[in-house]
């Protein structure tokens, strides 16, 4: 009796294991209303994020063009810091604009300054882990296991931060809400692509430097994970809004081709400009005519 109760206390335990997997394989990751994963592992966020908290302005400049302010904001734990560039017209589009990974919002001084000449109300962060803004941004290992257990990763919550960045510069008084453009270069761009994707009230999207880690399984939680993550699992989702890919075949860290492949996935309306041979990684001089035409054409 012994013995047959041994196995089948065996065969129940594989039989939890085998249910177990399949739960956590095959469920949306959604244990609160405001974030979650589908079934291919996709990040959920609302639309309405509700209304932004402890926002702060600081004037910088002034100009007879525009204004610069230092802008603060809170998004879940952390105190998001960016630069918003404001020309003094009513009713004028807008950017986002995500630096690259490590970079800093000031580096986008010169472009924000372009734009803002040319009617653009221009924001941009400190990216989590960056600048002003800080935080901890664990390992990809230590974030799947957040994930894993069903909290909200920090991976996830950088397009989390672009998401309320696209909230705060909709509900700044002179900017046109239906009529905001959102990019990024390099590490920003993905997170670009993913927030574009997410919130349909983002009139386009437009990148440089970037790619995603072309398609993909989604049946284990780790695949579902990385599909998170995968510009290439979202890019198809942007349309019927414009996406442009601005890259260089001269880029030394992200590979022409694969840049090629992600743009491959979207869906029409879409464009890709190569980039001059001087141009490498990222923003470069050559590059701003050929952007500011396509701006032009995107959001007017």
């Amino acid at each position: 009796m012994h013995k047959y109760l041994k196995y089948a206390l065996n065969a129940a335990l594989v039989a939890v294991l085998a249910i177990a997997f399949l739960y956590f394989a095959t469920r949306d990751i959604s244990p609160k209303d405001d974030w979650g994963t589908d079934d291919k592992g996709l990040i959920k966020y609302p639309e309405d994020r509700g209304k932004l908290e402890d926002v702060k302005t600081i004037l910088l400049e002034d100009n007879a063009t525009y204004i610069i302010e230092k802008v603060s904001f809170k998004s879940r734990d952390l105190i998001v810091y960016g630069l918003l560039y404001m020309p003094k017209k009513e009713n004028v589009p807008g950017i986002i604009m995500l630096p690259a990974a490590r970079a800093g919002k000031e580096g986008q001084d010169y472009l924000a300054r372009q734009l803002a000449t040319q009617g653009y109300a221009f924001f941009t962060i400190d990216q989590r882990g960056i600048g002003e803004t800080g935080g901890n941004v664990p390992s990809t290992q230590d974030d799947f296991n957040a994930y894993y257990s069903f909290k909200e990763p920090v991976l996830h919550l950088l397009v989390y931060d672009a998401l309320k960045s696209f909230d705060f510069l909709k509900s700044r008084k002179g900017v046109d809400a239906s009529n905001i453009l959102i990019g990024g270069e390099s590490m920003g761009a993905r997170f670009a692509i993913i927030a574009g994707a997410i919130d349909k009230s983002i009139k386009g999207v437009f990148v440089i430097s970037t790619s995603g880690y072309g398609m993909q399984k989604t049946t284990t939680p780790e695949e579902k994970f990385t599909a998170s993550l995968n510009p290439d699992m979202y890019i198809g989702r942007i349309a019927p809004r414009k996406i442009v890919v601005f890259h260089s075949k001269s880029d030394n860290v992200v590979p022409f081709e694969q840049a090629r492949q992600t743009f491959s996935y979207a869906s029409e309306p879409k464009e890709f400009i190569e980039l001059p041979s001087s141009c490498i990684h990222g923003q470069c001089r050559e590059m701003y005519g050929t952007l500011f035409e396509k701006l032009r054409e995107m959001a007017g």
